[in-house]
């Protein structure tokens, strides 16, 4: 039994964010075809993903790697209506290859981590089109000289750094950023911490005694005590940058 899918895989939300979020960064991109081709990388349950086939005309590829992933994503676009302009890749993020200039928009939210963003900007330039656009949504620290704690917790994510810093990693790839935002603490509330402290509870007593299922519930709990904790150093921000 995979229990980490069971809490994590359940979620509306595979990360921090909103359908607002999706769309304000989407409204940073101007000039887009009508019917401009998006490649959602590591599209998760599909949020994010529905909201970009609702607020355009175009076609949107939704890559994960997991079924159960692609899965929900056809449902919610089937539910929305919207099926119609999905097209679904089962495929891990690091292996995906695409001819050149075969997109309008690739899409990251909450998901570059799992290649680096400097790996992941770098991997997608070449599907990107011309003047093509690429939206990441990245953790990244709000303030100077964070507690230890939130720094221990990040470590296995090295690449965790400043806004600053994330926008010379932009520069020096080649690409000219259009703009970026931080999310909000009810980013990572509304649709992912609280149904996650609710499939916790549901869990709980189920599980006693199972230590791998102990064990993911442990890390949630902590993922989710770490936030509360010390949101004021830590966020995602949302990066938006043309090729």
């Amino acid at each position: 039994m995979d229990y980490f899918l069971q809490i994590y895989g359940t979620l509306p939300r595979a990360g921090p964010g909103s359908n607002e979020l999706t769309r304000r960064a989407f409204e940073m991109m101007s000039n887009l075809p009508e019917s401009a081709k998006i490649l959602d990388v590591g599209c998760g349950p599909g949020m994010q993903t529905v909201e970009l086939l609702r607020i355009t005309s175009g076609t949107v590829v939704a890559l994960d790697l997991l079924p159960e992933m692609i899965a929900q994503v056809r449902a919610r676009a089937e539910n929305a209506g919207v099926s119609d302009r999905l097209e679904t890749l089962e495929q891990s993020m690091t292996e995906m290859a695409f001819p050149e200039s075969s997109f309008d928009v690739v899409w990251f939210e909450g998901s570059i981590y799992f290649l680096g963003f400097e790996t992941g900007l770098k991997k997608v330039k070449n599907f990107l089109k011309p003047g093509g656009y690429v939206a990441v949504s990245e953790v990244v620290w709000l303030k100077p000289n964070p507690p230890a704690e939130a720094v221990e917790f990040w470590k296995e994510y090295p690449e965790i750094d400043t806004v600053a810093a994330k926008l010379d990693v932009i520069k020096r790839i080649g690409y000219e950023s259009v703009g970026h935002f931080v999310l909000p603490a009810t980013a990572w509330t509304e649709h992912y911490y609280n149904p996650m402290e609710e499939r916790i509870a549901d869990k709980t007593a189920e599980w006693s005694g199972i230590p791998e299922a102990e064990a993911v519930l442990k890390e949630a709990r902590n993922e989710i005590a770490t936030f509360r904790k010390y949101s004021d150093y830590f966020s995602y921000a949302f990066f938006v940058m043309r090729n």
